[in-house]
This record gives structure tokens, C-alpha cells and sequence, in this order.
């Protein structure tokens, strides 16, 4: 886990250091950030150094995570909690790898039923349910990355990072590939990436533009990598290969479920034959 710093108009949001925390408690939430295994808390701070609160992700159990917050008293009504979750979001699930996060609140509690919709997330239930140990009325929620942010990662992470955890996360289990490599899973999507990978080592790929609307994402994508194992009947060559690719995807729910596009497969052959 990389250091977490965020820094929004009127706050900054930062990990806990030597002048925020008793020991004890310190040294516990130092192994968190190492760990990566949460909770996740992080402190909220007036740009004067001022704090007035904090964010966390809560893990569970069943690899699910929760948003936590508090603002002091003397600092709420003043739309420091949307604006701290908001910032915080999007940054810490790209450093946890997960595409959506649950948020659960007392149904009452108005101010954070505000916070949770100006911060985009979507209601999924308003009953009875279980509290902090008590049967009361709550709503939970959900909040999903963006299609755009989880295509861009799906590239960084399938590609350059090998973070195949993370795609078989981001990735439906019904995935559809509508391509010739024609995956039907996202266990498929990752035994082709793994065949990507032993093909091109040092592999990077630079998102050169990307467009989304209504779920949909289109790229165009430039990959750059060293031709290291057999390719489309080719021996490794050690020569380093550059292409573009354009690939359209479908993001529900958090997960891309379809997904068209096609490698210039002719310029690449013609590369990897060339003298």
C-alpha cells in the first residue's frame, strides 16, 4: 500500500503520523496501512492543520468493505463529510482493488442519508435490520468506481501490474469477450492476459483516450512491451514491439461484462517478422 495523502479545496486527508494517536493505537493502524487488511482510517484536516475528523473502509468477513465516517460536532452542517468521503472514495478502493464499497446508515439519521446520495451511492435497501446489534430501520447502500476508472485500472492492473485478483473482481463471472479471443468468463479474461504476459515481457499500456456514456467505455490503448514467447506462430524475437488498439467495453454494476475489440494483428505479425 502506497502512502495516502489527498487534498480536496478546504481539507486534506491523511494517514495517521507520530503526532495524531496514542501509541498503541498508532502502531495498530501503521500495521493496517502495511497490511492492506483495514480497517482503513485515515484523518480529516482543515487545510490549517485543524482536525475535525475522519474516513475509514471497514473490511468483512466475506471480502466486502464498508465506508465509515465522523465529523466533529462543532464542524458539521457544513458539507465537510461529502466532501471527504467524496475525495476519499475513488482513492482508496483503487489502492484496495475493489469496485464497490457498502455504506450502511440509521434510516433517521437524515444527515447521513444526505451524505451517502451527494456522494453517489445507490439505496439497495429501507427496512429493519440489524445496527450495531439492534433491530432498527436503516438503509444500506452501495457505491461503484466509475466505468472509466474501473476500465483504466482494469488496463494498469491486467496488463502492467498482473493483479489478477483484481480483474477476476472487476470482471463479471458471465464476462463476454466479443473478440476472437472470444473469453467466455473472467477466468478466461485472465488465462489470456496471462498469455499476453508471456509473450511481451515489461509490458505497459497507455490509456491514450478514453469515453464513457451510460456504461460505455471506448479506448484507444497503446501497448509497448519486449516480444518474449511465441506470438501469432512467431519464436521470441527480443525486439521491442509497439501497437495501438482500440477496445469498447460494457461496465454493470461495478463489473465490465462485455467487452469488443480487435488487436491490429497484421501490423503486430508484420512486426515480429521483420528483419
Amino acid at each position: 500500500m502506497t502512502n495516502v495523502k489527498i487534498e480536496t479545496k478546504r481539507l486534506i486527508i491523511t494517514e495517521f503520523d507520530m503526532s495524531m494517536a496514542e501509541s498503541i493505537y498508532r502502531e495498530s493502524l501503521m500495521g493496517c496501512y502495511a497490511s492492506g487488511e483495514g480497517p482503513m482510517v485515515y484523518h480529516v484536516l482543515l487545510k490549517d492543520g485543524t482536525y475535525i475528523g475522519y474516513v475509514q473502509a471497514v473490511p468483512f468477513d466475506d471480502g466486502t468493505w464498508e465506508i465509515g465516517y465522523h465529523i466533529g460536532v462543532n464542524y458539521t452542517k457544513q458539507g465537510y463529510a461529502t466532501e471527504a468521503v467524496t475525495a476519499f472514495l475513488p482513492v482508496i478502493m483503487k489502492q484496495l482493488s475493489i469496485t464497490e464499497i457498502r455504506g450502511i446508515c440509521l434510516a433517521d439519521n437524515l444527515a447521513a442519508v444526505k451524505v451517502m446520495e451527494r456522494c453517489g451511492f445507490i439505496c439497495l435497501y429501507d427496512g429493519i435490520g440489524d445496527y450495531q446489534g439492534e433491530e432498527q430501520k436503516i438503509r444500506k447502500y452501495v457505491y461503484y468506481l466509475s466505468p472509466k476508472e474501473i476500465v483504466v485500472k482494469f488496463f494498469e492492473d491486467g496488463y502492467t501490474n498482473h493483479n489478477y485478483d483484481f480483474i477476476m473482481t472487476c470482471m463479471a463471472e458471465n464476462y463476454i469477450d466479443n473478440s476472437p479471443a472470444a473469453a467466455r468468463s473472467n477466468a478466461d479474461a485472465v488465462g489470456i492476459l496471462k498469455i499476453v504476459a508471456d509473450q511481451f515481457s515489461n509490458l505497459t499500456v497507455k490509456v491514450l483516450d478514453v469515453f464513457a456514456e451510460d456504461g460505455m467505455v471506448a479506448t484507444r490503448v497503446l501497448y509497448d512491451g519486449i516480444h518474449s514467447g511465441t506470438c501469432m506462430g512467431v519464436p521470441a524475437t527480443g525486439k521491442h514491439i509497439t501497437f495501438e488498439a482500440l477496445e469498447n467495453f460494457k461496465v454493470e454494476k461495478g463489473k465490465i461484462t462485455e467487452s469488443w475489440g480487435y488487436w491490429p494483428d497484421k501490423e503486430i505479425e508484420e512486426k515480429l517478422k521483420s528483419q
